[in-house]
């Protein structure tokens, strides 16, 4: 069964917690493109976790310290955007990790994801458990070597960036090579015994990327959501308006 998840922008644990309500598998808090600081993504994760729902965070790049602050603020997943290199997925598994497979900050005795401590040695002993390595391919370069990337102890689940992919080869979003491209990483991720998943695209529905084998697809957004209801509400009422004249 495929999970289905949502994708968050907007600085809002409330918005967080609306999504996190609707019943999605996971949400996704998004600090590479949204204007999310540290303490709203804490709290996002917090009304996310609160709502019986993963929550996962895509850093704004490869960074130790990025990495650090997600986990330890309860992240289920730590997304690395735009992987293209072996040595770049190593880097992430060796700071997602801790010792002796990584090398991740030891500081169980004050984060909120071991319970501000009061679950500390559970907390590193039970590690990785659940929690999810998500890399991002989204270009040709990263493509090619995506098998490479997928065979580094430690990765979780390949993620494609359609998008991105679309603009790093020179195509059109709708471009049916971004629909092979897809079908070419869930091949990768399911010989590799990965997770895959992606975002919807134009030639990549949820109902497609199932049948490829994608085991986790974001069908919404925030702030797709709400311009979407938004912008239908006003024509609807202009439209009802009208008549009225």
């Amino acid at each position: 069964m495929t999970r289905l998840g949502c994708w968050i922008d907007l600085p809002s644990p409330f918005v967080a917690e609306i999504v996190a309500q609707t019943g999605f598998d996971w949400a996704l808090v998004d600090l590479e493109h949204g204007p999310i600081g540290v303490e709203t993504m804490a709290l996002s994760l917090m009304a996310i976790r609160g709502a019986g729902v993963r929550g996962y965070v895509r850093v704004p790049e490869l960074s130790e310290a990025w990495i650090k602050r997600a986990l330890d603020a309860g992240g289920d997943g730590v997304m690395i955007p735009n992987v293209q290199s072996v040595e770049q997925a190593e880097a992430a598994a060796r700071w997602f990790h801790y010792a002796p497979s990584g090398a991740r900050g030891e500081a169980q005795s004050v984060i909120r994801a071991a319970q501000w401590g009061r679950a500390a040695a559970d907390y590193a002993r039970n590690w990785p458990g659940d929690h999810q390595l998500i890399l991002q391919i989204e270009g040709p370069e990263g493509l090619s070597r995506a098998a490479d990337i997928a065979a580094v102890p430690g990765v979780g689940m390949l993620f494609l960036g359609p998008a991105d992919y679309a603009a790093q080869a020179g195509l059109r979003k709708d471009a049916p090579e971004v629909g092979e491209a897809a079908r070419q990483l869930a091949g990768i991720a399911r010989d590799a015994g990965l997770a895959c998943g992606s975002v919807e695209f134009p030639a990549g529905d949820v109902g497609t990327l199932a049948a490829m084998g994608f085991t986790d697809v974001s069908v919404a957004s925030d702030v797709g959501a709400l311009t979407t209801a938004l912008d239908t509400a006003l024509s609807r009422g202009r439209e009802a308006a009208d008549v009225q004249k």
